[in-house]
């Protein structure tokens, strides 16, 4: 293996971290917390925490969404949320992840993996990893069908999603039948044209979450964090991903999805018009609703296509 090299790339950038400083970010992640504590779940479903250990001496959490009206074996989606890879789970994620849930009959298991920058770049993936090994190793207790486990997330965490995707290819492994990723991130080397287009997410902000995210060099290869630097993608599973009209990120989800085309995958790719990165969290919107009914039809025809 060769040395980490995106920590050269971003390690100029990171005095564009400053105003994240050790009072602000706690404070913001503060505010998050409490407001998804007062999301409420739609009616329909359950919701449980699992703790499972890291590959550290700490651990981490799996929220797991269960429909009360599913048959076990069920489908499953094993979820990552957006994160810049240092915001706490957002409460919109929440809304969401239960939604999936409900609109399929499938678990979700939602990760709540550890964030920088006290936990930089390659703990969180682990975290991701660690997560799906368990899950795939309790496929029985959970009452999942392990043949129907689809792996995902939106934004950073579609990241992840790849980066364990692309961990098992290199093992010759392929667990998961299908990948869903909503406005994903994909290339640490950020060279989308869209990212010098759209004010909502500048290529400095963009470039502040990389350099919080790798903050050492790491014997690891590229693509476990920066998913557009793999050699190939032949061999994954069918995609669904869906990118934003006004989102920096979307020439990068665009490129993305080719790249996973030009490999022989088989993806339904998505750009939403009018659409900026996380519009979703206006639950209210009929873009959002529009949406998220384009996403769970597309996740009920892979989880019941077998059955008809």
């Amino acid at each position: 293996m060769t040395k980490f090299s995106i920590f050269n790339e971003v390690k100029r950038y990171k005095p564009l971290a400053l105003f994240l400083s050790p009072v602000v970010l706690p404070l913001i992640n503060g505010s998050l917390d409490l407001s998804r504590r007062a999301v409420r779940l739609p009616p329909g479903v359950k919701v449980k925490q699992i703790r499972i250990s890291a590959t550290d001496q700490d651990t981490i959490t799996l929220i797991i969404y269960i429909p009360e009206q599913t048959k076990q074996p069920s489908p499953a989606l094993l979820y990552y949320y957006g994160s810049s890879f240092f915001l706490t789970r957002p409460p919109h994620i929440k809304r969401l992840t239960a939604e999936y849930a409900l609109q399929t009959n499938a678990i979700v298991i939602d990760v709540d993996y550890r964030l920088s920058p006290q936990h930089p770049f390659p703990e969180p993936f682990f975290d991701a990893l660690r997560a799906s090994e368990w899950v795939l190793q309790h496929t029985g207790y959970l009452g999942i069908d392990p043949e129907r486990i689809a792996i995902g997330g939106d934004s950073s965490g579609s990241t992840l999603a790849n980066n364990v995707l692309l961990y098992y290819k290199d093992r010759n492994t392929f667990p998961f039948f299908y990948q869903f990723h909503i406005y994903p991130v994909s290339d640490a080397r950020m060279r989308a044209e869209s990212l010098h287009t759209f004010p909502f997410w500048s290529v400095k902000l963009n470039k502040m979450m990389w350099s919080l995210y790798i903050r050492d060099e790491v014997d690891l290869p590229n693509k476990y964090a920066s998913p557009m630097e793999a050699a190939s993608f032949a061999g994954l599973p069918d995609a669904y991903v869906e990118v934003c009209e006004y989102d920096p990120l979307r020439d990068e989800g665009l490129l993305f999805s080719e790249a996973l085309q030009k490999d022989g995958v088989k993806v339904e790719t998505h750009c939403v018009l009018h659409a900026f990165h996380s519009f979703d969290l206006l639950a209210s919107s009929d873009l959002t609703k529009m949406m998220m009914q384009t996403r769970t039809e597309a996740l009920n025809r892979a989880f019941y296509k077998k059955n008809g």
